[in-house]
């Protein structure tokens, strides 16, 4: 659609001596940029603003089969069923050391009761789904050094670790916005583990063992332990847990009067925590998704009709969506077209695609990108150097009323004129920024242009026209 905005002579009349003064100012350009002058303003009906809002978009869904998990800061573990994403689910993978000053224990007085992990959570942790389902917790230790493979950087949300039996569970309601668990403990979740191994490590400190006095010879021994959700449990949250857990073994002093000690085993190495992330996509339309090879270093790209006419945004999960917009230097090659004044993205969610439990991303990133699909350079507003984040509007009440808005005049101007061979792949790219892109679930699902008018995501560009526009 095509709207015509005709300006008053006096406002024209103001505009164009501030438009001669602002290229006086600038130096010599080429177009498109506006020369527009005072020579114009007697013209009643020559001089108007269009704006076009129908411009074609192509949407497509990038995906990269992994992102760094690792020290996040949070231990999340849960899984949840998503109409749109499929099943989704998270473990957590943590070294613990023993303490650096160990007790001198005594078995005439000091006794073994019990073994087990301790697990804090914040309030409004990085929670994900329905905080009414009940969580189930299992801890298992890894059954392999815990170390990186040759030429690995780091550990990613792919990385996973074989594992032993399990070695203790528990199944609990977190309320994480009051706090409150089940077990009556404010923010701490316990689950109780198996007394084989505490009494074995027990008589570890007892005997002064090298295994427990000495680091290196601990993690060859005990390399690491994960918290995954429980087999069999039927999905509802995922929920995240401080990276400041505890393995404590408790005994019992015997004195005069009786008291309860603990050695806590804390978590070391925060570098190595990482949480491992799976999907089972099966039967949704994302399960169409175009897959990376081992071959191919450029991240591959899903156009929307293939993926049920919609864009997925799960930077943790891998995805983010990429705009192009094959005809914008149409718009600089009409007769009318002098200068572009602004130009604004909005972007809005699917209807009915989120609520209270499948929250939207409080922030999303607009970025440059191109025919190597990476995520580039942020997109500034016009005037502005920092980040964009969308200014999302929320309502759950009127959800067409919900939109993420950006200013694309900086990234329009120049893909107006782009001599690139590349310029019909160069694009935009919406992606949750940093540290969220890497320890927050929200996901949003973007209708592409099949959609109705007022549920699609559009592209408004305004400018300067110096006759009535046909």
């Amino acid at each position: 659609m095509t709207i015509h905005k005709y300006l008053r002579k006096e406002l024209l009349f103001f505009l164009s001596c501030f438009l001669s003064a602002l290229f006086i100012l600038s130096g010599c350009q080429k177009q498109p940029d506006l020369l527009f002058g005072s020579t114009y303003t007697d013209d009643n009906t020559g001089a108007n603003i269009v704006v076009v809002d129908t411009a074609s978009i192509n949407m497509t869904t990038v995906y990269v089969d992994s992102t760094a998990t690792s020290a996040t800061g949070f231990l999340q573990v849960g899984s949840y069923n998503d109409d749109w994403l499929g099943k989704v689910t998270t473990r957590a993978y943590l070294q613990v050391a023993p303490p650096t000053s160990l007790p001198v224990l005594d078995p005439r007085i000091d006794t073994y009761d019990s073994i087990g992990m301790i697990l804090f959570f914040k309030k409004s942790n990085p929670y994900y789904g329905d905080t009414t389902r009940i969580g189930s917790y299992v801890v298992n230790q890894v059954d392999t050094l815990f170390q990186l493979a040759p030429f690995q950087q780091g550990w990613f949300s792919n990385s996973a670790l074989p594992l032993g039996p399990d070695l203790g569970s528990t199944s609990v309601l977190i309320a994480p916005n009051i706090p409150y668990t089940s077990q009556g403990t404010g923010d701490t979740v316990r689950i109780r583990m198996d007394d084989a191994l505490g009494r074995q490590i027990f008589n570890m400190v007892y005997n002064k063992s090298d295994t427990v006095t000495q680091s290196s010879q601990w993690l060859n021994w005990f390399h690491g332990l994960c918290i995954s959700p429980g087999p069999g449990a039927p999905a509802g949250i995922i929920d995240g847990f401080k990276d400041s857990c505890i393995m404590r073994i408790y005994y019992r002093e015997n004195a005069l009067i009786s008291s309860e000690k603990g050695l806590d085993f804390t978590i070391t190495n925060k570098s190595f925590q990482f949480n491992n992330v799976t999907d089972d996509r099966t039967g949704k339309p994302i399960s169409n998704l175009n897959l990376p090879t081992q071959i191919a270093q450029t991240p591959p790209e899903t156009p929307s009709a293939q993926i049920g006419n919609v864009g997925y945004v799960q930077t943790v999960g891998g995805l983010n969506v990429k705009l192009t917009f094959p005809f914008l230097t149409s718009i600089a090659l009409r007769r009318d077209f002098i200068g572009l004044l602004r130009a604004t993205l909005v972007v809005r969610p699917v209807p009915g695609s989120f609520s209270y439990d499948f929250r939207l991303p409080p922030t999303l990133g607009i970025y440059n990108t191109d025919q190597h699909n990476l995520i580039g350079t942020p997109v500034p507003a016009l005037g502005s150097a920092g980040a964009q984040t969308g200014v999302l509007l929320l309502d759950y009440f009127n959800p067409l009323n919900t939109v993420y808005t950006y200013d694309v005049t900086t990234f329009v101007k120049t893909q107006l004129t782009n001599p690139s061979p590349t310029a019909l792949q160069t694009g935009l790219m919406l992606s949750v920024p940093a540290p969220a892109n890497v320890g927050a679930f929200n996901r949003l699902i973007i209708p592409d242009q099949t959609y109705p008018v007022n549920q699609r995501i559009t592209l408004s560009v305004y400018y300067i026209s110096l006759f009535p526009h046909q």
